[in-house]
């Protein structure tokens, strides 16, 4: 038995335009899915892609996949409801439906997935990124590809360092050919190995936000120490945020973004089941019955009398019609 609001007639196509504004709305979220977390994290990923290309292609590879399949799944939903309304007798209406319904739950399902998926590589991503700029930190000066990408990191991210901006004072960066052996301020931070860690700081942790020159080279920069100081310069003129905060702010925001999105998705696909199960049911009900005459056009008495003069006229044609004789073959050599 259907349940009793789908026993009428309109009371089924009320709620066939109920299910078709949640199919709507399932396509709108899988939309803002792509939208947001592309528009939250091209900036990070369009950086990271000179890092660790595949991490950032299975990403967005993820998130396309499933959004494409809610696309399929939810624009086939409207297929299936228009033939559950115009072709209730259809013998295959509840094998589908069933098939349909179990397809939308896989789906639903496959959403948690890729959202465990996109925070277990978010988090693998990481690791493997603090790894790889304090490597890039180290051939800053002897691989022109390392610093190019160091320096456009720091200055559109507006960061500074791997962990903190200290980082640049605790990697060796700078060898020291580059520095003057017999000065007395070099032999002192030179360590026992041989590396060089002086307090020194590229341009591209400069800060945009100070008008002021950048205190970051206090080697070079040692006659204008005490007024950057004097005025509280000289922390401010550097940029005091990570980079690998900076670079994970924006992928937890599209990580956030795709959890609630796919919370939504499976609070929608339950209702939806549940609209879908009682269209299918209520038609069923409805044929069982013999009331299925809505998806056929009712006849009034003149279209009966005019079908059926019609008729009586192309039966009598038939009759006058004159048949056609059998030709027949003589042979006179057979007795």
């Amino acid at each position: 038995m259907a349940w009793g609001f789908t026993r009428t007639r309109e009371a089924r196509r009320r709620l066939a335009g109920v299910l078709r504004a949640l199919l709507i709305v399932q396509l709108v979220l899988s939309l803002l899915m792509v939208i947001l977390c592309y528009n939250v994290s091209v900036k990070v990923m369009s950086l990271l892609k000179h890092i660790h290309r595949y991490t950032v292609f299975l990403l967005y590879g993820l998130i396309l996949l499933q959004a494409y399949a809610m696309k399929l799944h939810y624009t086939s939903g409207f297929r299936l409801l228009s033939w559950l309304l115009r072709c209730p007798h259809w013998p295959r209406a509840a094998s589908i439906t069933r098939l349909w319904i179990v397809s939308g739950s896989l789906v639903a399902i496959n959403g948690l997935l890729v959202h465990a998926a996109c925070k277990s590589t978010l988090k693998s991503l990481m690791n493997e990124l603090a790894s790889s700029l304090r490597t890039g930190i180290s051939h800053y000066l002897t691989e022109p590809i390392w610093k190019r990408l160091i320096d456009t990191m720091q200055v559109e991210l507006n960061c500074c360092g791997v962990e903190r901006p200290s980082d640049w004072h605790e990697i060796p960066w700078i060898n020291i050919d580059f520095l003057n052996e017999e000065s007395e301020l070099v032999m002192k931070i030179a360590g026992a190995d041989g590396k060089v860690l002086p307090p020194v700081s590229p341009y591209s942790c400069c800060s945009p936000n100070v008008l002021s020159s950048c205190y970051h080279d206090p080697l070079q920069q040692s006659a204008w120490r005490e007024e950057w100081w004097r005025d509280s310069m000289a922390g401010a003129s550097l940029n005091a945020r990570a980079c690998l905060d900076a670079v994970r702010e924006p992928l937890a925001r599209a990580t956030l973004a795709l959890h609630v999105l796919v919370a939504l998705v499976i609070l929608l696909q339950g209702v939806i089941i549940l609209l879908m199960y009682a269209v299918c049911k209520g038609a069923m009900d409805a044929v069982s019955r013999g009331d299925w005459t809505e998806h056929h056009h009712t006849l009034t008495e003149h279209q009966m009398e005019s079908e059926i003069s019609v008729g009586a006229c192309a039966l009598t044609a038939r009759k006058r019609r004159p048949r056609k004789k059998l030709r027949t073959r003589s042979y006179p050599y057979l007795s």
